[in-house]
């Protein structure tokens, strides 16, 4: 009788350890995003001097700090416009006497998820509603 239930035992193991691994390589389920070093994401600060050209463009996040990003063509084109928007910018990271550097490749605006009316879980805007607003 000890065997017969050790060997029940034994074989709903080896059941749920290939039920857990079928599942997990499903062709069919979603794939993650693969890390991507040469991705940066952060806010386009844009400098321009008197006469409105831009001098300089940056990328900051608040966690990893500050790119400085190369004026290319690629760079200003960033820079006209995408300025005060958050982006992933792909392309070429280097740095340069402690300061970073990134070559645009690519860019992409990032969206901010809409708020659904009555969802308790996304912030709600000072001074609205139930927050001492007109």
């Amino acid at each position: 009788m000890k065997k017969l239930i050790t060997l029940i035992l034994m074989v709903a193991v080896v059941g749920f350890v290939f039920v857990g691994v079928s599942k997990a390589a499903d062709p069919n389920m979603p794939k993650r995003p693969m890390f991507d070093p040469n991705a940066i994401r952060g806010r386009v600060v844009v400098e321009k001097d008197a006469d409105g050209a831009v001098t300089a463009v940056k990328i900051e996040h608040p966690r990893r700090g500050i790119w400085n990003v190369v004026l290319d063509a690629k760079g200003k084109e960033l820079g006209e416009t995408m300025a005060n928007k958050i982006v992933v910018v792909k392309g070429t990271v280097e740095t340069k006497d402690g300061v970073k550097w990134v070559t645009v490749e690519s860019y992409t605006e990032m969206k901010r998820p809409q708020r659904r009316p009555g969802d308790p879980n996304m912030p709600r805007r000072p001074g609205g509603p139930g927050q001492g607003g007109k």
